[in-house]
Parts: structure tokens; sequence; C-alpha cells
């Protein structure tokens, strides 16, 4: 668990209390959250990114202007999960409390002026350590730095961290394997050949490791990317006499739990080769590998 909850001696306890009582409620618990909000923020990074059209690998590649809707993106999908609606002064309202969503990429947020006095969820995440942070804080003025800026946002001091309660703190989510890979490793998959000798040669080198499908669409390089997958000329045909098998989130879910690979969500594939005798036997029953 990376909860950091506030003690119950706080000033803000009992408020933040109630919203993030409310938001696991609508997240169906702190172990679905724990999963699927860190799949979203895998989901942003590549729409943003958009590999497919873009021939683009990493956030860092991408333009600033980019930089900022990723902001927006998160924000969208986060409220969108919840299934609650935007408020009319900040980005969502939640049993009638508006709070904003804030998120960022570095170490601090850039709150707006509406803000002040009002709840923030603060989301963090780094593509190059793959952790993320989830928050809630009320935003007080005396917690606030001074604004300079023409539209007067302002950051939180970095001495009130220390007033956010933390519902995923330092907590691991979807890794975008380019940012891994060497660029030797990188050249190597690209020219595999074909999107079907490309996606073959990722899910070899890269195992137990959850890729999205927006990453396998960039290899794929097609919007079919599934028929580069499948057996019957797809890449499964290339790695099962291998002994590696592609599980996929949506079809595989029972064999993934089985052999304890999780989490992977429906949007994710995972490529594994058998530990074990009783792995192998596992896989093999169930036709993944020769």
């Amino acid at each position: 668990m990376s909860q950091i909850p506030l003690d119950s001696s706080h000033q803000d306890y009992l408020a933040l209390s109630l919203l993030v009582a409310s938001i696991l409620g609508r997240a169906g618990g702190y172990e679905a959250l724990a999963v699927h909000v860190p799949a979203l923020l895998r989901q942003a990074f590549d729409e943003v990114i958009d590999a497919p059209r873009t021939n683009r690998f990493t956030f860092a590649e991408i333009e600033k202007t980019e930089k900022t809707y990723l902001g927006t993106k998160v924000e969208i999908l986060f409220r969108n999960y919840l299934g609650v609606p935007k408020g009319s002064i900040l980005d969502m309202s939640i049993d009638g409390t508006e709070i904003d969503i804030k998120n960022t990429t570095g170490r601090d947020w850039m709150l707006p002026r509406e803000v002040v006095g009002r709840p923030a969820v603060l989301i963090r995440s780094n593509e190059k350590t793959a952790k993320c942070d989830l928050g809630l804080v009320v935003c007080h003025r005396d917690y606030m730095r001074s604004s300079t800026n023409q539209d007067g946002k302002g950051q939180l001091r970095a001495d009130q961290h220390a007033n956010i309660w933390w519902i995923l703190r330092n907590h691991p989510y979807p890794r975008n394997f380019w940012e891994v890979l060497s660029l030797r490793e990188r050249n190597e998959i690209i020219a595999a050949g074909g999107g079907t000798n490309r996606i073959a040669a990722l899910f070899e080198k890269i195992q137990r490791q959850p890729i999205s499908r927006h990453q396998v669409q960039a290899l794929a390089q097609q919007s079919d990317y599934m028929k580069r997958i499948r057996r019957n000329g797809g890449a499964r045909d290339i790695l099962a006499p291998k002994g590696v098998a592609i599980l996929w989130g949506s079809k595989d879910r029972e064999l993934i739990d089985l052999l304890n690979l999780g989490p992977v969500t429906p949007e994710e594939f995972i490529s594994v080769r058998p530990a074990d005798a009783t792995e192998e036997k596992i896989l093999k029953n169930a036709g993944h590998i020769d």
C-alpha cells in the first residue's frame, strides 16, 4: 500500500477523508484505483506522444504545447474514470464539492487563483522512473507561494507538501519501454523488418512487463495492429516456437493471474517465457507456446 493519509488531528482531515472515501468508492476501491489510475497515466502519455502517427517514442520528443496539453488529457481521463461532472468553477464536482485537478511531470503544480481555499487533486508522474503520485490538498492561501504570473497561477510551497493526503505515493505505473531501451536495442527492434517482425522483436526483448496497445500499434504501423499479434501470420507464430507467449489483458486474464504477472489492464499486453516446468505446461496447454 502506498497511501499516506493525514493525521486525524489535521485541520483538513475531515473534509479530505470524505473526499478520499468518495473517490475510492467511485473507483471501485483502493486496489482498483491503484491499477486504473497508473494505466490512465500511461494512456495519457501514449496518446499525446502519438507514436503511430508521429514516429516519436518518448515524452522528451514532444512539443512544449503538447506537454501542456498532457495535463488536460489527464484531467479528462481522471474525471471520466470517476464518472463525475465538470464543476462550474473547477475541473470536477464530487458530492457537490468543486475540486481542481492538476498534473505535473516536474516537482510542483501550477494552481489557479480560483482554487485558493478549495481542494485539489494533485497528480505527478515521471517517465524516467515510471513512478506516480496522487494526492489531495486543501489549497489554503498560506500554503501557496506568491504568484508573479500574469494569469495569477501559484504553486504549493514545498514545505506545505506535508499537508497533502497521499492516495498513491511513489507508486509504479506502466513504463514506456522506449525509455529503458538503449539506442542499439531500439534500432534492433525497428530494424527487425515489417510490423509483425518488429512486434515479435519487442515482445521477445521485453518480457513480464505490460506494454500498452498504443505502443504496439506504433510498431505495427497499421490500424489493425491485432493482426500483427495473432496466430496465423502474426508475432505469436514467430515467438511460440521459441517458448515465448504473448498474453492480452482483455482475453487472457485467467492465465495472467495464474502466472502472477499482473497487474495488466485490458489495454495492455505482456509476454513471458516460462520460468519452470509448471509454467511451461500451463502455457502449452493454453496453446500459447509450442
